[in-house]
């Protein structure tokens, strides 16, 4: 969930909303939680199905083929879809879907067309190293309306801003920038959900190393010292972290 706690899916399936202009609104992958005390539509996986979404003056306009079929108001910063038929059938109707099938049919539908999908497996390519893979015969056919101007490639090429009176190191291992990340919620084939980062100041090259407890920091910093300093001759001078306490 959007504050990182875990909620249960019970099902997956599809439903057809009748909205009040008549038009049927035919919804993918619907999560079934029951824990969750409204119903929510996704602004993005309506456009990922070709509807288009306008917000404006406390409205929220659906188009399907430059045609409106849909209008609901904002109240209490959400917009309320006004329907024919009441959410409880909505709910008996995902319920009685099953999980096993649907998620089978998404997984299919979306490896065999998405390029947006490759293009995320394959480290945000380019579009044209996609189109040439298509070409090779290397990935199947695939559809590439969807596949616009990607914002994390966007973010990735931003300029960082530089400190002030901040001084880069004048060789390697004088400053060594050291950090955890992790927990993730799924673990590698290892049983890993973790890793940590060592850093060079001058150099900027870097050693990745999972691991499985925060406690096993102390450990992998070991053996990251040993590495770097006979491999250069050198000793490392400064290690600096968050003082996140994994070295306590």
């Amino acid at each position: 969930m959007a504050n990182g706690v875990r909620a249960d899916v019970e099902a997956i399936g599809e439903v057809s909303l009748e909205l009040a202009s008549g038009f049927t609104l035919l919804l993918r992958d619907i999560l079934f939680v029951p824990s969750l005390q409204r119903n929510l539509i996704s602004v993005s996986c309506l456009d990922d199905d070709d509807y288009a979404c306008h917000f404006g003056d406390e409205k929220w306009h659906i188009y399907c083929n430059n045609d409106c079929v849909g209008v609901s108001l904002q109240q209490q910063d959400l917009y309320l879809l006004s329907l024919h038929e009441t959410m409880n059938s909505v709910c008996d109707a995902i319920e009685n879907t099953s999980l096993s099938e649907n998620a089978n049919k998404k997984r299919k539908r979306t490896q065999d067309a998405s390029s947006k999908l490759w293009h995320y497996r394959l480290g945000h390519i380019l579009r044209e190293r996609i189109e040439r893979f298509v070409k090779n015969g290397i990935l199947p056919p695939l559809e590439f309306s969807k596949l616009k101007q990607c914002i994390d490639c966007i973010k990735g090429k931003y300029a960082k801003k530089i400190k002030k009176n901040a001084k880069r190191s004048t060789g390697i291992l004088q400053v060594i920038h050291t950090d955890i990340c992790g927990l993730f919620p799924v673990k590698s084939m290892d049983g890993y959900d973790s890793f940590i980062t060592f850093t060079d100041n001058y150099s900027r090259f870097g050693y990745i190393y999972p691991i499985k407890e925060r406690t096993e920091a102390l450990d992998k910093f070991k053996i990251f010292k040993a590495e770097v300093e006979n491999q250069h001759n050198l000793k490392i001078k400064i290690v600096r972290s968050d003082r996140g306490g994994e070295y306590c």
